[in-house]
């Protein structure tokens, strides 16, 4: 049905090709294509083969979403079951990239608070259906049940438990109960995507064809980012023989929004391992940076809430914020890592190389100066320093800072040139 791709490895500027044609079809909504590019690129652990098998599973409901309005089914349920496949629980980008980095054993200092922020609310309103599951899984089917029953006559207008009552009905084939207590959960929780999908579920194993697709299209329509709930509804309909003139199909909605649980997940990353924003550094660029790079703000500000005395969180901030060309709040965030940190290196180059782009010349080599004294004894501080001199007429000052950055590195292309350039003047 689809194209097979090529899944052995490419050389890094072929992968970084296919990475920036893919995401650039994505964006502009040639899924089609964004398809076929990033899955060639294959499924290593690099972060841009995540980032790309991340939006291949975006690309793929997408387009199985088309596939689906457009009634052709059998290309709709395998375009979404890939997409399930992906990204299982349709997570925003910012939760799927904390997922995966769990999933690689990267990060182990964020487990902890992750899986705190997966709690499902009320513990103690989670603890009767736990124990209904646990007991189901142990042959205990009907103390399981009446476990959810005490808990339904405890809180009677809770619709999880109803909805529970109804899963565990399902599971034991009884559909007429299951049928009568999901009915219940679904009038105390009209809007919740899961019970309408489980009432398709129930519907469909009793033949009810027209019923269960359209609890699935309400379901669908609830959740629209959820493949699983729109590949249901695919094979349901293709199992009716249909199509169903006035089922509608909702369109996923934006992709670009990233959700607040997601960024506290990855922000746990970050002040794990704040240097995996270097990973998003190293990206070549396309035409979703913007998305990308603002997401990764908005995850850096959220866990600087949490650490605002962290100097790494404030440094990693000023170089994203400046790949987005918000100069000035980078500055401030540099400052703000170097005043936590006077002898941060890298955020006294960082800020070095921001006051040069202002033009803030002789604050620029102050702070480049002290970097130097602090270890960073780097050809390019050098080289960068020799440029500002340069510019300032400081002739003799710029043939000093080029002469140092050649002995450090004698291959130093730019500043032999640039050299070269100042004597010859």
């Amino acid at each position: 049905m689809f194209a097979k791709h090529d899944r052995k490895s490419h050389s890094p500027a072929h992968a970084a090709a296919l990475y920036q044609q893919g995401l650039e079809a994505f964006e502009t909504g040639r899924y089609a294509e964004a398809i076929e590019k990033l899955a060639a690129i294959g499924e290593g652990p690099n972060l841009p083969a995540t980032l790309a098998r991340y939006y291949l599973g975006q690309a793929r409901l997408q387009q199985g979403l088309i596939d689906l309005a457009g009634r052709r089914y059998a290309e709709a349920a395998a375009h979404l079951a890939e997409a399930r496949r992906v990204n299982p629980e349709s997570n925003d980008l910012s939760s799927y990239l904390a997922r995966c980095y769990l999933g690689q054993g990267r990060f182990d200092l964020a487990v902890v608070e992750m899986e705190r922020s997966y709690a499902d609310g009320d513990r103690e309103t989670w603890l009767p259906v736990r124990l209904a599951h646990a007991l189901a899984r142990d042959g205990q089917f009907a103390r399981a049940v009446e476990t959810l029953e005490a808990a339904i006559r405890t809180a009677p207008y809770q619709a999880e438990y109803h909805y529970q009552l109804g899963v565990l009905h399902a599971s034991a084939d009884d559909y007429a109960a299951a049928l009568k207590s999901l009915t219940e959960a679904v009038r105390l929780a009209p809007l919740r995507s899961d019970i309408h999908r489980q009432l398709g579920l129930v519907h469909g194993a009793l033949n009810d064809a027209d019923r269960a697709v359209r609890y699935l299209a309400t379901a669908q329509r609830l959740r629209p980012r959820d493949a699983n709930t729109a590949m249901l509804l695919a094979l349901a309909i293709q199992a009716a023989g249909g199509p169903f003139e006035d089922v509608a199909i909702a369109p996923a909605p934006d992709r670009t929004a990233a959700d607040t649980e997601g960024l506290e997940q990855l922000g746990e990353v970050l002040v794990a391992d704040p240097d995996f924003v270097e990973a998003f550094l190293s990206l070549p660029s396309a035409n979703i940076d913007p998305a990308l790079f603002t997401m990764l703000a908005a995850t850096i500000e959220k866990a600087l809430e949490r650490h605002p005395t962290y100097a790494d969180l404030h440094y990693h901030c000023s170089r994203v914020y400046d790949r987005l060309g918000r100069t000035d709040a980078a500055i401030a965030q540099a400052v703000r890592a170097v005043r936590i940190n006077p002898r941060y290196v890298q955020a006294l180059i960082q800020l070095g190389r921001l006051y040069s782009q202002t033009s803030r010349d002789e604050e620029a080599i102050d702070r480049l100066q002290a970097a130097i004294e602090s270890g960073g004894d780097y050809p390019d501080v050098h080289y960068l320093l020799g440029e500002l001199h340069r510019r300032r007429g400081e002739r003799e000052l710029a043939c000093a800072r080029y002469r140092r950055a050649l002995e450090i590195n004698t291959n130093y292309t730019r500043a032999q040139e640039a050299l070269d350039a100042v004597l010859t003047a």
